[in-house]
């Protein structure tokens, strides 16, 4: 039943004028385990900037025994165009096939050739195109945040479920191999849980900011003809195009990878309450051990800098308010070193990815400026030694635990649950910094207490033919 559905499902994916071709399932899509003719993984890249060239395909390089990657696609020629020399450059002289190249992804999507994608696409479109790649029999990872709305991650969790496709999210916090960051907060998150703090008192979290909006580009350009723009946007309004609203392009056919507008605009993007946030709230919901629940209050303001475009928030102040009164104190690096900090009755404890300058004083470290290691606490013993409920030690590193979650057909350590989780922490915060006041949360119904207008944000307008929404009626899931 289940590959009857998605065969037929993937004949209404397409968001064009023609339907897609049929996408019969291979060995690995019917989730029975095993090899495709190639004897591995054959994995196709969504996105072909900046993430996927510095990280995502660099870590597939890393685990060649398991995976190769067979296609690609991008509404970018350009970068897309780059994509086949970044990997002849990742994996020297391993033979790997041709990459087949799509504009249009959902080309990518019918191949029967692909047994799983990887999703690095802006922020925006993430919840569209790992809908439709559950839908197309693929396995999915992709990059975080999750997504923009609590509805879209509501509906990746169902859909999912339902097709029994292998999932990993982009929160390498929570791995500890090669090309990871280590076992700190997963050791900070045992101990918390392990009482070794007492009562926990508050928790705080830093987070870093975002750029200056530049002054030297135009907010409106003529499109790039290598650029298919309204693909692009997506579910979101029409609008003009600039490099400042989109990411910066190449010249000379060769592409350019620096950090992207849309980053810092609030239709595409949350802000650094969900780029760094979902990192951090992440291991925040890990060590209260609220994977499958969250905050049931949220409040915080922001300012939010008049720029000509570039309009997520700038200096915040969020708390975010768990069941028995705990708060999460979230805010910038101007206030707290960027990482996180458990506080309770018998000290404190600290994860990061690097070691970290305290910025101010800080009465309960003594109020003293200095360092803090990556993963440090108010006395040794905090932090020493076995506890004795121990989390599941993931040694792997980050994408072969999608690997060789495929080959076995068992979950990851990030389900979807989880991931959507704490992908919401972050949407609670901005939307709270959104609307400037108090927002009470109810995690089980996932909604907003006796409040119209917070509720009216749970999703967002969809232009069509994009957007979850029109995705789910084309698949005939959703009328």
């Amino acid at each position: 039943m289940q590959g009857e559905f998605s065969r037929r499902s993937v004949l209404k994916l397409c968001t064009g004028a023609a339907a897609l071709p049929a996408a019969p399932f291979n060995v690995l899509a019917q989730g029975v385990g095993g090899t495709t003719r190639l004897g591995k993984i054959q994995v196709g890249v969504i996105g072909c900037g900046r993430i996927a060239s510095s990280m995502d395909v660099a870590g597939l390089s890393q685990c060649p025994d398991l995976a190769v990657p067979v296609a690609a696609a991008d509404c970018d020629r350009v970068r897309l165009n780059a994509m086949p020399e970044r990997v002849r450059q990742l994996y020297g002289d391993t033979t790997v096939p041709e990459l087949k190249l799509a504009d249009d992804y959902h080309e990518l999507l019918a191949n029967p050739a692909v047994d799983a994608v990887m999703i690095c696409t802006p922020d925006f479109c993430h919840a569209e195109i790992c809908i439709e790649a559950a839908l197309a029999g693929k396995d999915v990872y992709v990059q975080k945040p999750l997504t923009m709305t609590v509805f879209e991650g509501r509906k990746i969790v169902e859909v999912l479920k339902k097709t029994e496709r292998v999932f990993h999210i982009g929160s390498q916090q929570r791995s500890e191999g090669r090309s990871t960051f280590g076992p700190q907060f997963r050791k900070a998150a045992e101990y918390v849980r392990d009482g070794r703090l007492g009562k926990l008192l508050k928790v705080e979290v830093g987070l870093p900011s975002d750029p200056a909006e530049p002054a030297d580009l135009p907010l409106e350009q003529p499109v790039p003809p290598t650029f298919n723009f309204d693909r692009w946007l997506g579910r979101s309004p029409l609008a003009p195009y600039s490099e400042l609203r989109t990411h910066p392009q190449g010249k000379n056919g060769k592409p350019r990878f620096g950090r992207p507008g849309w980053m810092t605009v609030r239709q595409y993007d949350l802000g650094m309450i969900a780029n760094w946030g979902a990192h951090h709230l992440d291991i925040v919901q890990w060590a209260l051990g609220m994977d499958d629940s969250g905050p049931v209050a949220a409040e915080g303001r922001a300012e939010f800098p008049k720029r000509r475009l570039w309009n997520t928030h700038g200096k915040f102040d969020v708390k975010l308010t768990y069941p028995g009164g705990l708060v999460v104190n979230v805010a910038g690096t101007d206030v707290y070193p960027n990482g996180i900090r458990f506080i309770g009755e018998k000290g404190w404890i600290f994860c990061s990815r690097n070691s970290e300058k305290t910025l101010i004083d800080v009465p309960s470290a003594g109020g003293k400026h200095g360092r803090w290691r990556p993963l440090e606490a108010s006395e040794a013993a905090l932090i020493s030694g076995e506890v004795e409920h121990p989390l599941a030690r993931n040694k792997l590193s980050h994408h072969r635990v999608w690997l060789e979650s495929i080959k076995s057909r068992k979950p990851t350590n990030i389900p979807p649950e989880t991931a959507h989780r704490s992908t919401t922490a972050c949407i609670l915060a901005a939307t709270a910094m959104d609307l400037g006041r108090k927002l009470n949360w109810d995690p089980k119904a996932e909604r907003f207490v006796n409040d119209d207008e917070a509720n009216q944000t749970l999703s967002l307008p969809e232009r069509a033919p994009y957007g979850v929404r029109n995705v789910l009626k084309r698949a005939g899931w959703e009328s």
